[in-house]
């Protein structure tokens, strides 16, 4: 890696030129910007319609009727913490923006700027490391054409596409509170690659320190440098977790009381890349796993290799080397012991790790093309990366070859993978020899990465209009039915975007967090045994949702003490205390003749219903009648608080899951009110941290005028 620049030397990223290259891998949004993104044109299910999508939604629907920020949400899994969700996307503030525009575009134009921060930032990176122009832009292209990245896109993993294009900003920083803010950024967005950004923060600081002026190496001993960036690197992270806890506190309590705290080895795990699919980076796999997406882009790969005979990148040469590696997972015999590690499950399905490996990897292919543009190759260089470059290409082909003799089937990806790689290896050849003008030869490496990955990109990212998404006959009739209820699908008869548009409680849904008391509690209710970790709840045992628990008998009078009034399946309930009340196609809707009102007093041995008189996410009134016991169908959390007639109480557990109080004799104005200790004191922390950066701004100001 070569030095850092000053910053009077870093690259004016204004450059119309550079700007318009980089839009182009992004063309690919503009015919599909009003729908969701699938990642097949077939596909069922996208993360963006079920999750994002409803959060958005109900948080926009909170500020305008109510004028709360929410901190509970009553949407899915009869209630749950909003605020200590990272998939509502509360404490991301960018991702806001995305409400002032309709819904799905507002979430495509600001990926779409994103992705493009993205590539102005690893474009400033790359100069900063003392690159060419040039050969930063195309680095660029890569990281932000890269497959993975619209990949997972296409699979609706929207936090992921807000994160992950913070990543070379990160590491282009070097003021301690500019880390910390970008850090916090990230965390907020996704936790999950912050953790995979913090731990490639360590490795990048670390090397530009050693690597760092001769003259100051010579005037501070190793262990003086050492100590220096220990010091601030814990002073950045510890200023960035300030930052973050309003989320991260939240999400600490939230995961310790949910199903997520008992994930298992396998859990974890889960998905790790096949060995085999490392052949994914020579050939493409259209339409393929977004888990398992790992080509890069043939003339990325082949600029890879290059810089490694080249001697030029060591760095990033070893950040995709572990990368890769840690993503087989528990394919390598060490890696699982890693689960012991405390927060390790927020490294769950390791291949996350692929994106670390097309960033380095796109860092390779721009130090190949500086060191190329300088010239001045030794004789003897120049035979062995042209002796390696026919060897990539004679066993592309030949392997290429092979599979198609011996299955008979001639696939797209094996035949594409070949063919690219042959026309990257001549092109880089070509300029080896000095047959093309350098301009010529960079706009070729262009064309080359924007044309190869594109066409992997257009394979795994497709759009659906709104209204195919949307609209549905039984969450709408559902909706328009009297009264407050909860409904509830054993067979996903109930999409959560449509029951999110309509205004539809569920009492099943599909969220990575799940309380572990209310999905114990659903186990016997809906009647479906739980398997271990599931983000379904009921869980699936397999892939057909529609009949995956057709066996199952749900328990109607448990399932009404959530308020659930229907039920909608694409199978017949054959369990007391249901009964058919209508048809739509296949689905089924069952009224549930037991079910309990919103709120109700037990008496004795009767039970009368109390009056919500006001109902928003974080506070619900209720008029009731004593002496008894008021029982609200609202799942207990801590943060609730209760006041019977402006006079603190204490809440009670009944049936183990929902919110009960003790009432005296009379009528009595029982208000229910939200005020997690977590959320608040992660709100003064983040003060603090902010108070912290604005003094130290404020003196780095006074100090350079």
């Amino acid at each position: 890696m070569k030095l850092p620049k000053t910053l009077s030397q870093k690259m004016r990223i204004s450059d119309r030129y550079a700007f318009l290259i980089l839009l182009l891998p992004l063309l690919l949004f503009l015919p599909g910007l009003n729908g969701f993104p699938y990642s097949t044109p077939d596909a069922l299910f996208s993360d963006i319609a079920i999750s994002h999508y409803p959060n958005a939604i109900f948080l926009r629907r909170s500020l305008i009727e109510s004028g709360q920020i929410p901190l509970w949400s009553p949407q899915i899994l009869s209630g749950y913490p909003f605020v200590a969700n990272p998939l509502a996307g509360l404490w991301y503030l960018p991702g806001w923006l995305a409400l002032l525009l309709p819904l799905p575009l507002g979430f495509n134009l600001l990926v779409m700027l994103h992705l493009l921060w993205g590539g102005l930032g690893m474009l400033r990176l790359l100069q900063q490391e003392g690159l060419s122009r040039s050969a930063a832009l195309l680095g660029a292209v890569a990281f932000l054409g890269m497959p993975k990245l619209f990949a997972h896109y296409g699979a609706g993993h929207l936090t992921l596409l807000y994160a992950i294009p913070w990543t070379p900003w990160l590491l282009l920083v070097r003021r301690r509170r500019s880390v910390a803010i970008v850090l916090a950024l990230i965390f907020v967005a996704d936790p999950r690659w912050a953790v995979y950004a913090g731990l490639l923060l360590l490795a990048y600081s670390q090397y530009v320190l050693l690597h760092s002026d001769h003259n100051c190496q010579q005037q501070h001993s190793w262990l003086l440098r050492e100590s220096f960036w220990f010091r601030n690197s814990l002073l950045s992270i510890g200023l960035a977790a300030m930052l973050a806890a309003p989320l991260a506190l939240p999400l600490l309590e939230y995961t310790r009381l949910s199903t997520r705290a008992s994930l298992t080895g396998a859990d974890i795990f889960t998905q790790s890349l096949p060995p085999v699919r490392l052949l994914g980076l020579l050939y493409p796999e259209f339409g393929g796993a977004h888990e398992w997406m790992l080509y890069v882009g043939a003339g990325v790969l082949v600029l890879g290799i290059v810089a490694q005979f080249l001697r030029v990148g060591r760095f990033w040469a070893g950040v995709l080397a572990v990368s890769l590696l840690f993503s087989l997972g528990d394919s390598l015999p060490l890696v699982p012991a890693l689960t012991y590690l405390p927060g390790f499950d927020l490294l769950r399905v390791p291949p996350r790790a692929l994106f670390v490996t097309g960033m380095a990897a796109a860092a390779l292919a721009a130090y190949a093309v500086d060191r190329l543009q300088h010239g001045n190759l030794n004789p003897a260089r120049v035979r062995s990366v042209t002796l390696a470059l026919m060897t990539l290409t004679a066993f592309s082909g030949m392997f290429a070859l092979a599979v198609g003799w011996a299955t008979g089937q001639w696939t797209l990806n094996f035949l594409w993978g070949a063919v690219a790689i042959l026309c990257a290896s001549l092109w880089v050849g070509a300029y080896l020899r000095g047959a093309l003008p350098t301009p010529i030869w960079i706009a070729g490496l262009l064309f080359l990465v924007i044309l190869d990955t594109g066409a992997v990109n257009a394979s795994v990212l497709n759009f659906q209009p709104a209204e195919k998404v949307i609209p549905n006959l039984v969450v709408e009739f559902l909706a328009n039915q009297p009264g407050d209820y909860r409904a509830f699908s054993p067979s996903y008869s109930l999409p959560q975007q449509s029951a999110a548009l309509y205004g539809l409680h569920l009492a099943d849904g599909v969220d990575p967090l799940q309380l572990r008391g209310y999905a114990e509690y659903m186990a016997q209710a809906s009647g479906t045994p739980s398997q271990g970790y599931s983000v379904t709840l009921p869980p699936f045992l397999s892939g057909d949702l529609s009949h995956a628990n057709a066996v199952f008998i749900p328990d109607a009078k448990k399932l009404g003490l959530l308020s659930v009034r229907y039920l909608a399946a694409e199978f017949d309930l054959n369990a007391a205390g249901l009964q058919l009340v209508e048809q739509f196609g296949t689905t089924r809707i069952y009224e549930n003749l037991l079910v309990m009102p919103p709120a109700w007093v037990i008496t004795n041995s009767s039970r009368a219903p109390a009056e919500i008189i006001k109902l928003t996410p974080n506070e619900i009134i209720v008029r009731a009648a004593g002496p008894g016991l008021l029982v609200l169908s609202e799942i207990a959390y801590p943060g609730w608080q209760v006041y019977v007639d402006g006079e603190r109480s204490e809440i009670k557990t009944y049936a183990d899951i929902l919110r009960s109080i003790p009432l005296g004799g009379g009528s009595h104005l029982v208000r229910f009110i939200f005020h997690p200790w977590s959320v608040y004191f992660g709100l003064m922390l983040c003060a603090i941290g902010l108070l912290i950066v604005g003094v130290r701004a404020r003196w780095d100001l006074g100090r350079n005028p």
